[in-house]
């Protein structure tokens, strides 16, 4: 089914459903981890029931871009005279939250790669506040803490799967792009009127990507 014709099921349950594994650590979909004494298919040692990998933050912003952009679709067919501040309006609210989204994914990585490091709250909160923009998290957080350059990494990672983590990349940095120009210049006209519906497309390869990129850094190897 096509994304876009989701509109009675939450676009969370489907997208961002991902669980972890307490003792291993990796991160996939197996829903059958909320099974008490499950044995995780990689490391074999049994569970205490199931836990989600992403925080509620993640999931409500994919709920609301899936709420604004058929919103936006239905003040099209119900009114005569469609209103056009209300239709780009909605436009907006689906681009800036898709940039909150990379944000708070980027975010939610760096803490838990830190965190698997051992470092304090103290180092990852001076961090953080250090580097507030995606690119300095990326170019320079990043490669400190995994010695892998950012594009090199997503790359590499998007050779292992079917999806195109660098497309998705490519997509996120022209989306803040017209985000940030809105926001500066107040040109609301600088959005594209297929960036909606693409972002809602690139929910699913940017979830991924950071479930690639956790289980590439913080899942624990298995011993041979």
């Amino acid at each position: 089914m096509d994304i876009l014709e989701i509109r009675n099921q939450k676009l969370s349950t489907l997208l961002s459903f991902f669980m972890i594994c307490t003792s291993c650590k990796v991160v996939d979909s197996d829903i059958n981890r909320i099974e008490v004494g499950y044995k995780c298919p990689r490391c074999g040692i049994a569970g205490g029931g199931g836990r989600n990998y992403f925080p509620t933050s993640v999931h409500s912003l994919i709920d609301l871009m899936q709420e604004f952009y058929h919103l936006k679709q239905v003040s099209d067919i119900d009114s005569e005279v469609p209103n056009i501040q209300n239709e780009s309006n909605h436009q907006l609210a689906v681009v800036i939250l898709f940039c909150t989204l990379g944000e708070v994914l980027l975010q939610h990585f760096l803490e838990t790669l830190m965190s698997s490091m051992g470092l304090s709250q103290q180092i990852q909160e001076r961090l953080l506040s250090d580097n507030m923009f995606v690119q300095q998290r990326t170019q320079k957080i990043f490669t400190t803490l995994t010695g892998a350059k950012w594009n090199e990494t997503v790359g590499k990672l998007s050779g292992k799967v079917e999806l195109n983590y660098i497309e998705t990349i490519d997509f996120y940095k022209h989306a803040v792009e017209k985000r940030n120009y809105f926001l500066h210049r107040g040109s609301k006209w600088a959005i594209p009127k297929d960036m909606p519906e693409n972002c809602l497309r690139q929910i699913w390869p940017i979830v991924n990507l950071f479930v690639s990129l956790h289980n590439e850094f913080i899942a624990q190897p298995l011993k041979k």
